[in-house]
């Protein structure tokens, strides 16, 4: 470009032409708040990789896949029963369950918000374990995917109950269509 200034358009196809620049209105850039992001998901490693966390997990994933839902409930969201099996959850980080509107099986997420600075932004990061599922019959598409979840106690119940997720329209989806209006993206956390 011979010390041209790239016109907006031209930029937005290059990712790294973004790197330092800020966001609209705030006071960080993407690489600051990539570098943010990816050390709070360090931490998450950290614990998620702990021989314990993991021998949770394993026990977990033994269980046949309605059965675990009550497993999540009895003892990863147990701080005192976690303990008693030698896991110690870090300062910080959050062990819940959780649903989102793609209707995947998802059984509990690990999780630590950014700091506050970065909320309006991204406000956290996160694993999430899941029973099993075929990646294709997840919807990709923005209006089913993004359609309001499940409360998390239903989606849990409907897994223990050997249900398909994604024969079951929510109730914020009914009401909508009765009302003609549009969904919105959402997630929910129990």
């Amino acid at each position: 470009m011979d010390g041209q200034i790239a016109a907006p358009e031209e930029t937005l196809h290059d990712p790294n032409s973004w790197r330092g620049t800020m966001y609209p209105g705030l006071d960080f850039g993407r690489e600051e708040l990539s570098a943010v992001m990816r050390r709070t998901y360090d931490e998450l490693i950290d614990f998620i990789v702990t021989p314990e966390f993991q021998a949770v997990h394993r026990e977990l994933m033994e269980l046949p896949e309605n059965e675990r839902p009550e497993f999540v409930q009895r003892v990863l969201l147990d701080p005192d029963e976690l303990r008693s099996r030698g896991v110690i959850v870090p300062s910080g980080i959050l062990v819940q369950m959780s649903a989102f509107g793609d209707r995947r099986p998802t059984l509990f997420a690990v999780k630590k918000l950014l700091p506050e600075k970065y909320h309006r932004a991204w406000e956290n990061v996160n694993f999430t374990f899941n029973n099993s599922y075929d990646e294709s019959a997840i919807p990709r598409d923005a209006e089913t995917a993004w359609r309001a979840p499940l409360p998390v106690a239903l989606q849990n119940e409907l897994i223990a109950q050997k249900v398909d997720l994604e024969a079951v329209p929510s109730e914020f989806e009914r009401v909508a269509r009765a009302n003609g209006r549009p969904q919105t993206p959402h997630h929910r956390e129990n």
